[in-house]
C-alpha cells in the first residue's frame, strides 16, 4: 500500500475507514427511522382525538394526558423539526456516500448535496407539522 504524499494515509486505510462510516450511517439511518415510527405512534396515542369527548373545533389543541399537558406547542414543533433534521441529514449522508464513488465535479456535487438536504428537510418538516396538526397536538 502506497501512502499519499499529501496526507500520509494509505489508500487501504482510507477505504476501510470509508466502509466503516458507510456502515455506521446506514445503521444510524435505521435507528432514526425506528425513532420516527415510534414518534408517530406516540403522537397518535397521546392525541386528544383518542378522547371521545374532545371537540376538534374548539381550538384546544394539545394532549389531554395529565403528564403531557405541560408540553407546549413550541415543544412539539421543536421535537418534530429536530427529528426532520436528523432524518433528512442522515438520508443525505447515505445518498452522498453512494455518489461519492462516482467522478462528479466537486462544486456541482456539493450544490446538489445541499439542495437534496434542504428539500428533504422541508419535506419532512412540513410532513411532521401536518401530522401534528391532524392529531390536534398543535393549533
Amino acid at each position: 500500500m502506497k501512502s499519499s504524499p499529501n496526507n500520509g494515509i494509505s489508500w487501504g486505510v482510507a477505504r476501510v475507514l470509508f466502509q466503516q462510516i458507510r456502515r455506521f450511517s446506514i445503521f444510524s439511518l435505521v435507528l432514526i427511522l425506528l425513532l420516527t415510527v415510534a414518534s408517530i405512534i406516540f403522537v397518535y396515542l397521546v392525541s386528544p382525538l383518542r378522547d371521545p369527548t374532545f371537540q376538534p373545533n374548539s381550538a384546544n389543541g394539545g394532549s389531554l394526558i395529565p403528564w403531557l399537558k405541560s408540553v407546549k406547542e413550541s415543544d412539539w414543533l421543536l421535537g418534530s423539526n429536530i427529528l426532520a433534521f436528523l432524518l433528512s441529514s442522515n438520508i443525505t449522508l447515505v445518498i452522498w456516500q453512494q455518489w461519492l464513488s462516482k467522478k462528479n465535479p466537486r462544486l456541482l456535487y456539493f450544490l446538489v448535496t445541499i439542495v437534496v438536504l434542504v428539500l428533504l428537510l422541508c419535506f419532512f418538516s412540513y410532513g411532521f407539522l401536518l401530522y401534528l396538526l391532524a392529531q390536534w397536538l398543535i393549533d
